[in-house]
């Protein structure tokens, strides 16, 4: 009768039922959290970069109009409506690479690949607004720290980990 104690035990522990939502949450919590990591990850990532888009869109119109030219805007001045007029723009003022650049012709347009082969941001700024009718290229980079760096959600990231966002927007000059 004592050898028939330890198994009865054992018998009402594994029918004991208590507690298993606890344990079925602690199995799944993990990915879960992860899961809404990544939404949120992903959503800021967007939104970010939708804003950068649409700052650059907005304030490339002054080079566009001629009142960057008749104002004197610099390239710092030109940054800093850029990071302005973002809505929270992270570290945008110390981070946030321009290039403005005059083209000859509309069929030289050439992409700038930001990243040198060793993961290294190599972008050098330029600021040429050019004069009336000119083909005017405006490309803006930003280097953007993840806020949850589980995921690798691009292969535009830097050899820090900071991932680049861009905006380019390519337009004629009105006469001016």
């Amino acid at each position: 009768m004592r050898q028939a104690k330890p198994f009865a035990l054992l018998r009402r522990f594994l029918a004991d039922r208590r507690g298993v939502a606890a344990i079925e949450f602690a199995i799944l919590a993990l990915p879960l959290f992860m899961f809404i990591f990544a939404i949120i990850e992903v959503s800021l990532m967007f939104f970010i970069d939708s804003a950068l888009d649409a700052s650059v869109q907005r304030i490339s119109r002054t080079i566009r109009t001629g009142e960057a030219a008749s104002s004197k805007i610099t390239l710092a001045d030109f940054k800093s409506q850029i990071c302005d007029d973002m809505l929270l723009a992270f570290e945008c003022s110390g981070n946030l690479l321009v290039k403005v650049d005059v083209l000859s012709d509309i069929s030289t347009v050439a992409s700038t690949n930001p990243i040198d082969s060793s993961g290294k941001l190599a972008v050098t700024e330029t600021y040429n607004i050019g004069k009336g009718s000119d083909y005017i290229l405006v490309q803006a980079f930003l280097p953007w720290t993840a806020v949850v760096n589980f995921f690798t959600l691009s292969s535009a990231e830097l050899s820090d980990g900071r991932y680049l966002l861009g905006s380019s927007v390519l337009f004629r000059n009105e006469p001016f």
